[in-house]
């Protein structure tokens, strides 16, 4: 499942390469609303992680090497989707059935506080429900990165997107 859906996604890459035409609403992009914003991907709480996930905690937020070595697996495994500046907004994914995530709503206020959720949602991806129904083709990172990749992504994630905690 995980190779199909890397392959969809590496033919519209190509497609829109290769034509410079996104595919159109009729045909790929369906508008979403969620908690009110439409086409956009925020939520005002995040679901609770199932068990495996429970107990995990990042001691990375604020370690300048691990937001380094986040930043460059971001720019390689991420920008596509979630773009540079984090918003989710990219051509690419304007062509996706589901939004990513807008990496600037946020609400992961104290360390340990949502630390759980983002590693099920980076490790998992779009591969579990909710976010399977919801159409989501975000990749499960966990057949990809590391346990320690995926804790550097979101160090630089929490960074440069929520600019730290509040």
């Amino acid at each position: 499942m995980q190779r199909a859906i890397v392959a969809l996604s590496l033919a519209v890459l190509l497609s829109v390469a290769m034509t410079g035409v996104l595919p159109t609403a009729g045909q790929h992009h369906h508008h979403h609303e969620h908690q009110g914003h439409q086409d956009t991907h925020k939520h005002h709480r995040w679901r609770t992680p199932p068990a495996a996930y429970a107990d995990k905690v990042s001691h990375r937020w604020g370690d300048d090497g691990a937001i380094a070595r986040g930043k460059a697996l971001y720019d390689t495994h991420c920008t596509a989707c979630h773009g540079a500046d984090g918003l989710g907004t990219t051509a690419f994914a304007k062509a996706l059935p589901h939004p990513p995530a807008d990496l600037m709503h946020h609400f992961h206020l104290h360390p340990g506080e949502g630390d759980a959720y983002l590693y099920w949602r980076v490790s998992e991806g779009g591969m579990v429900e909710p976010f399977k129904s919801a159409e989501s083709l975000m990749p499960a990172f966990k057949t990809l990165l590391s346990e320690d990749e995926r804790w550097d992504v979101l160090a630089y994630v929490c960074a440069a997107f929520h600019r730290g905690f509040e």
